[in-house]
């Protein structure tokens, strides 16, 4: 009986308790490690320490408080994994942002530069091309304050920026905006349809100045892209809880692929057609985020060379 029980206790507990110990160790040695930055390293290093975990969890079957604690150690490996995997695509994504933000500013600024440059060489004293230059220069600070403020905005949002809620009629607000979008919609003969006259009393709950916000932006996206001629449809679809915002254009379009990806923060679909018809490339992402702050989610629909229609739904 004793040499059975010494054999039961190092098999099933003293030597499953080494191996655990061993594998803490590998666990706690890694922050220490010269490469813990590296995520591709600590990624594959917690793979093996996982599979062996799982190794020793399948030899050990007799002791359930043994049995029990493989499992723990297993799940903390696991979440450590998680959160490394995680960790990487946050790296991967932030210095893609920063690259994109380096990109993105560099080319007003070399704009601006170029233009400076030009008029302190001489062209200053050309009167028929100095206020040509300096148009331009003005058009660039135009385009890199808009950039700046919209770069604002979204860290606002992701560091969550307080949204002031209350109830306020969607009519009102759409009419709003489309009245300060006419001159640039009437500069390309584009009709902005809007029947309020359904709306009339219906309130909905949420910031209005942000909202606010939203609709310039999709609409404006909607001039931007829709040619000579056009025209941009604003709806309102009333529910018993919500109501759905919809703006339709019958502009370019957007190819099937790019629809997954027209929210994220600088993706253009055609960079060249993009930055010549202006824009920081934040404007649908800045969307994204006001609405997520309202419980809300945007939905985009789009055939190529026919429209693209967005919408979104508000409490009531």
């Amino acid at each position: 009986m004793f040499f059975v029980s010494m054999i039961f206790f190092y098999f099933e507990i003293s030597r499953p308790l080494k191996n655990i110990l061993s594998i803490s160790e590998k666990l706690k040695s890694g922050k220490d490690s010269d490469k813990f930055n590296n995520f591709e390293f600590k990624i594959t290093d917690l793979k093996e320490i996982l599979n062996k975990i799982s190794e020793v969890r399948n030899n050990t079957t007799g002791n359930r408080e043994v049995h029990q604690l493989i499992n723990e150690i297993h799940l903390i490996a696991e979440r450590i994994l998680k959160e490394l995997e995680l960790a990487k695509v946050f790296k991967v994504n932030r210095n893609e942002f920063m690259g994109n933000v380096a990109h993105e500013l560099r080319t007003p600024i070399f704009a601006i530069q170029l233009s400076l440059e030009t008029l302190l060489d001489g062209a200053i004293n050309d009167e028929k091309v100095n206020i040509d230059f300096l148009n331009r220069a003005f058009n660039q600070t135009k385009r890199l304050k808009e950039l700046v403020e919209d770069l604002i905005s979204i860290a606002k949002f992701e560091t969550g920026l307080k949204m002031s809620k209350r109830y306020f009629g969607i009519s009102n607000v759409i009419s709003k905006t489309l009245e300060e979008l006419e001159d640039i919609a009437e500069t390309k003969k584009i009709q902005l349809k809007f029947d309020a006259d359904p709306l009339n009393g219906i309130q909905v709950f949420g910031d209005e100045e942000r909202l606010k916000q939203v609709l310039i932006n999709l609409i404006d996206n909607a001039i931007k892209y829709t040619p000579e001629g056009g025209i941009i449809n604003i709806g309102v679809d009333v529910h018993e809880k919500d109501v759905i915002v919809k703006v339709q254009d019958s502009g370019i379009g957007i190819p099937e692929k790019d629809l997954p990806r027209i929210f994220e923060r600088f993706y253009r679909v055609d960079k060249t057609r993009s930055r010549d018809v202006g824009g920081s490339g934040l404007g649908l992402s800045i969307v994204k985020h006001i609405l997520e702050a309202h419980s809300s989610r945007i939905t985009v629909e789009s055939i190529k060379n026919e429209g693209t229609k967005f919408e979104f739904n508000l409490k009531r």
